[in-house]
């Protein structure tokens, strides 16, 4: 078993690891992500959830790349499905408009106290998962969001969008945090 470190990127507010590994044949992706926010957990906590669940209504979700196309029915608990419809740039080719594709993850923990989330991919071509937690700081609050994928031989194409887009999406958070919920008031 060997760990190949991708992305090893630190950050003002935080961090992004991406590290491939080979273990019993088969190929992983673990991520490690956090970032530092001045704003409470239970704030950013209930704009990750949100940003899952009715992406629109999320001051720190980047419309720009996902949306939700069929908000969740209900309340989010655990065991219900969601499911996000990405558009994100191609990474290989820029000049190739990103398509929609839209996948499905089961809520494997949930609870709003601890401001934790556990989801699954459902039908995603990785396999995997990922556990995002927000923890209180004493002044304000750090998001993880730390997970693995299993993928095969010919997922090239995949695994470097993963390798580009979580810190992409780290960027984003940042900067939609530091702008504050006036974002959606525009």
């Amino acid at each position: 078993m060997s760990e190949e470190i991708l992305v090893d990127r630190p950050l003002r507010d935080g961090s992004i690891v991406l590290a491939r590994e080979e273990t019993g044949g088969e190929n992983r992706l673990h991520f490690r992500v956090s970032m530092n926010t001045r704003h409470p957990a239970g704030v950013v906590f209930e704009q990750i959830v949100l940003g899952l669940t009715d992406s629109t209504k999320s001051w720190i979700w980047p419309l720009e790349w996902e949306s939700t196309p069929e908000p969740l029915d209900g309340e989010p608990h655990v065991g219900c499905i969601t499911r996000m419809t990405y558009r994100v740039p191609r990474f290989d080719d820029p000049d190739i408009p990103a398509k929609p594709v839209t996948y499905s993850y089961e809520w494997r923990q949930y609870d709003p106290d601890r401001c934790l989330l556990e989801y699954r991919g459902v039908d995603h071509p990785v396999r995997g998962g990922a556990v995002v937690q927000v923890v209180p700081l004493e002044s304000g609050s750090q998001l993880r969001w730390v997970g693995a994928y299993t993928y095969g031989p010919a997922q090239a194409l995949v695994i470097d969008s993963i390798i580009h887009y979580f810190p992409l999406l780290y960027d984003k958070f940042e900067e939609l945090l530091r702008a504050g919920p006036e974002r959606l008031a525009e």
